[in-house]
């Protein structure tokens, strides 16, 4: 692979035909080490096709050790468009977040709009992966939800009775 660096100025050349090659080039010979400078540069990815890109390809990712990287950057995240970014690409991947579910809740429960709508996609798409303990405290947790928020957990509280249901 090529060094971190030229990656990246394939990546900022707003050049499509570079950013295949450089996307090429991650899902052949990346490592965590590239997936950690992608999500500390996703926001100065100028170009959304660009930024859409790069999600999908972090969300592609399969090393479970990538988790808490992300997880990570999604709670030093201060500005609520960028941690929205890192939220989808949670809701997006094939990786278990389950573990992380109280991580999600607090953001659904404490962030802005975006952030929290993200949050709640993601813990909708994990709910059939949760423990039953998980599910009991997510139930609780629920029900301490701001009226302003409810609307946010209907689908989560829809999904939870399917998995229920297949029980």
């Amino acid at each position: 692979m090529e060094n971190t660096d030229d990656i990246l100025k394939k990546i900022n050349s707003n050049n499509p035909e570079l950013l295949a090659e450089a996307v090429k080039d991650i899902k052949e010979n990346g490592d965590l080490n590239i997936a950690e400078t992608l999500l500390s540069t996703l926001s100065t990815f100028c170009e959304s096709h660009t930024q859409n890109t790069i999600i999908n390809l972090l969300a592609d990712i399969k090393d479970n050790n990538f988790r808490p990287l992300l997880i990570k950057k999604i709670q030093s995240a201060s500005d609520s468009s960028l941690k929205s970014a890192l939220l989808r690409i949670v809701w997006e991947s094939a990786l278990d977040y389950s573990p992380y579910l109280e991580v999600l809740i607090h953001i659904l429960r404490n962030d802005e709009f975006a952030a929290a709508f993200e949050a709640s996609t993601a813990i909708e798409n994990m709910v059939c992966n949760l423990t039953a303990q998980q599910r009991h405290t997510l139930r609780q947790m629920m029900e301490q939800f701001p009226p302003e928020k409810e609307f946010l957990i209907e689908n989560i509280r829809k999904e939870m009775g399917c998995c229920e249901e297949e029980e």
